[in-house]
C-alpha cells in the first residue's frame, strides 16, 4: 500500500496504526461530534549495530507488532500532531533504555533511526519532507549514515559520474535526490577519501515516483559472516495513489 493511502486510512479511521495511544483533554466533544484530524507520519528503523531485541514505544503503546531487532524498519505508523514520547525497552521489559520527546506536525512524514549501542544509543529523527516534493518522471533517492565507526562516506551509482551524497559522517544525511528510474542500478558506498568501494547493492529497480532510502550501518572490520559488519541496506514508499 502506498504511503498516501496508509494516511487517508489512518485518518478517516481516527486511529493510529499500531495502536499507539492518543489522550484527550477532559472537555473533549464527544467523538462522534469531532472533526477529522490529519495526522502526522512516523516510519522507525533500528541501526544499533546490536545483537538485543527490542520493543518501540510511543507514548505508552508498544508500537512493532514483531521484535524491534537490528535491521528492522516499520511504519508508517499514524501520530497524532504534537509532542509524543518515544523510546525502547528490551523486548518485553518494560524499563527504558532510552527515550526522547519528540514534536510531529500534521500531514508531515518523519523517519527514527535507533543509532548506537549501549550508553551511546540516541535517536535520529528526519522530516523527510515527502509532503513537499513534487513527484516527477525521476526516482527520488537519499543517503544516510548510520555506522558509528566510519570515515565519512559517498553515495554513488556505479559505472556513473553520479553523486547522489558526499561526505557525510556518521548521522549526517542527504536530502532526497533525482535520479534517472533503470531496471538494473548499482548504488556504491565509498569511502569519500580513497573512493574506495565500501559496500554496494545489487542491481535494483529505480522506479519514477518511488522515493529511496540508502543506509550505511555495521562496523569496519568485522567477518563477512557477522551479521554487524558494515553493509548498506535500501528501503522505498511510494506517494502514489
Amino acid at each position: 500500500m502506498s504511503v498516501s493511502n496508509q494516511i487517508k486510512t489512518i485518518t478517516k479511521t481516527f486511529i493510529a496504526v499500531a495502536a499507539v495511544s492518543v489522550v484527550f483533554s477532559a472537555c473533549q466533544k464527544k467523538f462522534d461530534d469531532m472533526e477529522p484530524i490529519e495526522l502526522a507520519a512516523l516510519t522507525v528503523v533500528h541501526a544499533g549495530p546490536d545483537t538485543q531485541e527490542l520493543d518501540f514505544i510511543v507514548g505508552t503503546q508498544r508500537a512493532n507488532k514483531e521484535s524491534f531487532k537490528y535491521g528492522a524498519r516499520f511504519g508508517y505508523l499514524g501520530l497524532y500532531p504534537g509532542t509524543s514520547s518515544i523510546g525502547i525497552t528490551p523486548q518485553g521489559k518494560n524499563n527504558f533504555l532510552l527515550t526522547k520527546n519528540e514534536l510531529y506536525q500534521s500531514g508531515k512524514f518523519y523517519t527514527t533511526f535507533l543509532v548506537d549501542t549501549g550508553k551511546l544509543r540516541s535517536f535520529l529523527t528526519i522530516n523527510d519532507k515527502l509532503d513537499s516534493i513534487k513527484v516527477n518522471e525521476k526516482a527520488k533517492v537519499r543517503f544516510i549514515n548510520t555506522s558509528p565507526e566510519t570515515q565519512t562516506l559517498d553515495l554513488t551509482i556505479a559505472g556513473s559520474a553520479t553523486e547522489i551524497a558526499t561526505n557525510k559522517a556518521f548521522k549526517q544525511y542527504s536530502i532526497f535526490t533525482d535520479v534517472e528510474p533503470g531496471e538494473n542500478v548499482t548504488l556504491e558506498v565509498k569511502d569519500h577519501v580513497t573512493k574506495e568501494v565500501k559496500a554496494t547493492i545489487a542491481a535494483m529497480k529505480l522506479e519514477k515516483g518511488k522515493f529511496y532510502t540508502v543506509w550505511a550501518k555495521g562496523y569496519n572490520g568485522k567477518a563477512e559472516t557477522d551479521s554487524l559488519k558494515f553493509k548498506a541496506s535500501v528501503y522505498n514508499v511510494s506517494l502514489k495513489q
